[in-house]
């Protein structure tokens, strides 16, 4: 394999919870009730124009899209001030283990002031030779065009590159593209029809780094 793909949230940093507790609390403020678990049950790596869509549409808010978008972005720089998103665990580990050796991006549905600004303030920006967001493309994941994108800005074949997911609508963005596809998950059975490398962490991803990262 000639690069490594990493999605951002649920994947690099333990944001999922963060996400849908902030989501929860901005959506119960225009009367519309659910709870954090709900929401990641159905929205778990879903980007959040489409987040923002299906409530706007739902719901009728009165609001646009974009603008719940704006909104939640404004609340999510808010909350990270005052709690912060912890790293996923062998996070950093895994980055080390393959800088230099390839090319590494990150390849996430979520918006690219948020994304760079963690990688900064975690001090991981340096790591990565790409950063793809959902803005960059017409239509986001579960669509392959950001992959796509990726690849063809990393001047590679899809099935040269490694994409390394947790959530399904993730999975099947990088599936569809054609990338050989990792699945991080300790909680749900995300593509289990998709790839046989599944793994419940990146540390144990990292222990089988051989198996996935060599070309077949």
């Amino acid at each position: 394999m000639q690069a490594v793909c990493f999605d951002f949230d649920g994947t690099l940093v333990d944001s999922e919870i963060f996400h849908a507790e902030n989501w929860s609390q901005y959506l119960s403020g225009l009367n519309i009730d659910i709870s954090a678990h709900d929401f990641l049950v159905d929205f778990a790596g879903v980007p959040w124009e489409i987040v923002a869509n299906h409530f706007s549409s739902v719901a009728n808010l009165p609001h646009t899209a974009a603008a719940v978008v704006s909104d939640m972005e404004r609340l999510t720089y808010k909350a990270i001030i005052e709690r912060g998103i912890p790293a996923k665990q062998g996070a950093l580990e895994l980055i080390k283990s393959l800088h230099g050796s390839r090319p590494l991006a990150v390849v996430t549905g979520s918006p690219r002031n948020y994304v760079e600004g963690m990688l900064a303030h975690l001090g991981w920006l340096h790591y990565f030779d790409h950063v793809f967001c959902g803005e960059d493309v017409k239509n986001n994941k579960p669509a392959p065009e950001i992959y796509q994108l990726a690849c063809r800005t990393l001047g590679i074949a899809e099935n040269q590159a490694v994409a390394i997911e947790d959530s399904q609508t993730g999975a099947q963005s990088a599936y569809t593209a054609g990338l050989r596809l990792v699945v991080v998950n300790d909680l749900h059975p995300v593509g289990q029809d998709l790839t046989p490398y599944r793994y419940d962490n990146l540390l144990e991803a990292q222990a089988q780094q051989a198996s996935w990262l060599v070309a077949s």
